[in-house]
């Protein structure tokens, strides 16, 4: 690849200097002869690809840098950079039959090949049952951090594969690097391959060291749950399903499970095979990378998991949250509906379907989708997605009744959700009801205290309102310390300030959060009345105009243009609940 940079940089500027002195081809010369240019360098084309290619990486689309950097690559095959390049956007499109096919390609024209090549190859070998030669190609040559990780796991249930137990758990050690999180998706699939090969008493204890660590992984729960119910434990297995629901949330593998062991059914242990382990391993870290990551480069991992497993639909769906993370929402709508009906994933796809349709303003469409998929499920989470979707189309009484089908059946079911009572209060508060919604918010809180955006709303609208505003200030103060990077809860410390009379300290927080959130108007607004209060009058009426500029609320518009006008009243008046002391605005 340096090669062909350098001949990129000098053909740049052999261009440049012809562009400059190349007379016409049609245009004789001063001793009457006609100067005809030289051909064009068979690299040009290659070149050109390669730029083209570079220029979609840069503007988000793989699908035109996947042609672009392929035409490239097979006319520079022994180029093992290009290569490399070609494939990482063949897997980013979603291409992966092509990623395969050029991976194999490359190897036949080098012996020397990147880390995603080695990768690929190596996973299309374990597909194709070829468990030796995958652990081969997995194990050897210099491979990217990252990708040293993915492929010692994957080599791993390779060894599995081949029947070389002693191997497995060897590749597993040799890819911990001491991260909390990648190191606890190794050991469990250490617990995997134990269970795998029917070593239980090793598995449930892996499971177990590793489960106290409060490390939670949704399919490691899963597989958890059915070796503890195959053993009789259903209670412990029970408790698994709660803790995970607990310290993550729901998850339709580790629900159906719990249901099925609450209904009294049956739950055999799921052997797997070296694929589906493997595919499953390069799942779980590409979702540990898609969580520190806010681009699409986790979908190389979703689709490598993929060809190992087309039917682990947990993939297809966080593939779709990748692709549509990453400004792909169309793909990534193609991507979701092919989770079939009898996916435990189906509603989840059908629901991330909705709310991509809905940032899409296809919002007919978008309810569609989620009413369609509430009358063939009627699973709880499908509830809850449909009502947090009438709520963002201001549907308030539709949500609402939604809601309360929820909280009914959970109190009388014994669940206690967080999540769900915070949703209604937001939709009581939209209707105005204000006791009914601050019942909610206590309740929430009541489950669990620890949730910031709660804590947030709450102690906000109590700022507002004037009312209980010590309690209120630790609450928000308790949200900015969990989440110092939201805009909307250190603006919602900076209004304490302001309620409170504390300008100076108000102007600090409302700046920051208007740094971290720079595009709301509520937030912009608010600086304005800080920088007011404090005498800055020519800041506060240039973030009121830049408030009305970022579109606010409609009711809020004569609201800013009365500010713009006149400014704010000499004194600001806080209306004090009963219960709190007496505060002067001065």
């Amino acid at each position: 690849m340096k090669t062909l940079y350098r001949a990129l940089f000098a053909a740049c500027g052999v261009s440049a200097l012809a562009a400059c002195t190349t007379p016409s081809a049609t245009t004789p010369s001063a001793n009457g002869f006609t100067l005809v240019p030289a051909p064009v360098p068979p690299t040009a084309e290659q070149f050109s690809d390669f730029l083209i290619g570079r220029y979609a990486s840069l503007t988000n689309d793989p699908v035109l840098a996947a042609e672009t950097f392929v035409r490239a690559a097979e006319r520079a095959p022994e180029d093992d950079v290009l290569q490399e390049r070609a494939i990482y956007s063949l897997l980013l499109a979603g291409d992966n039959n092509r990623a395969v096919e050029l991976a194999r390609n490359a190897q036949n024209h080098s012996e020397d090949y990147g880390s995603l090549t080695r990768l690929t190859l190596g996973v299309a070998a374990l597909e194709d049952g070829q468990a030796d030669y995958a652990r081969t190609l997995l194990t050897t040559g210099e491979v990217s951090p990252f990708n040293r990780i993915v492929s010692r796991l994957v080599a791993a249930w390779a060894a599995y594969g081949a029947d070389d137990y002693d191997a497995a758990r060897t590749h597993v050690v040799e890819g911990l690097v001491g991260d909390d999180i990648l190191d606890g998706v190794s050991l469990y699939m250490l617990a995997m391959i134990q269970m795998s090969e029917g070593d239980d008493d090793a598995a449930i204890g892996t499971f177990s060291a590793v489960w106290e660590e409060r490390m939670r992984l949704a399919v490691a729960a899963e597989h958890y749950m059915r070796l503890l119910a195959a053993r009789g434990d259903t209670e412990r297995a029970l408790l698994i399903a709660d803790e995970f629901y607990q310290d993550v949330g729901n998850n339709p593998s580790v629900d159906r499970v719990a249901r099925q062991l609450r209904n009294g059914e049956t739950v055999e242990v799921k052997r797997l095979d070296a694929a589906e382990g493997a595919a499953i391993a390069v799942y779980s870290l590409a979702s540990a990378l898609a969580a520190e990551t806010r681009d699409d480069v986790a979908g190389i991992y979703f689709n490598l998991a993929l060809i190992l497993n087309p039917d682990l639909d947990m993939a297809r769906t966080m593939l779709g949250n990748t692709l549509d993370a990453g400004g792909r929402g169309d793909e990534a709508l193609e991507v979701l509906q092919r989770v079939g009906t009898d996916s435990p994933f189906f509603a989840t796809a059908q629901a991330q379907m909705a709310w991509i349709l809905r940032r899409q303003d296809r919002d007919e469409e978008a309810l569609r989708i989620a009413s369609e998929a509430l009358a063939f499920t009627d699973e709880r989470e499908m509830r809850i997605q449909l009502g947090e979707l009438y709520r963002s189309l201001e549907k308030y009484e539709e949500a609402l009744e939604l809601f309360d089908e929820v909280v009914i059946e959970d109190e009388a079911a014994g669940r206690e959700d967080w999540l769900i009572y915070y949703a209604r209060g937001v939709v009581h508060h939209e209707l105005d009801d204000w006791e009914a919604a601050e019942d909610d918010f206590l309740r929430s809180l009541e489950i669990d205290g620890s949730r910031a955006q709660v804590l947030n709303y709450l102690g906000y609208s109590w700022v507002d309102r004037g009312e209980h505003l010590e309690q209120a200030f630790e609450m928000i103060q308790q949200a900015v310390a969990l989440q110092p990077y939201s805009g909307y809860i250190v603006d919602s410390l900076g209004w304490a300030y302001y309620r409170l009379g504390q300008y100076e300290q108000a102007v600090t927080y409302l700046e920051h959060a208007v740094e971290l959130s720079s595009n709301d108007p509520t937030l912009n607004d608010h600086l304005g009345d800080a920088y007011w209060r404090v005498g800055r009058r020519i800041e506060a009426r240039f973030q009121w105009r830049h408030a009305l500029a970022l579109e606010p609320e409609e009711d809020q518009i004569p609201l800013i243009q009365e500010k713009l006008e006149n400014g704010l009243p000499e004194l600001p008046v806080t209306v004090v609940a009963e219960d709190d002391e007496t505060r002067h605005g001065q």
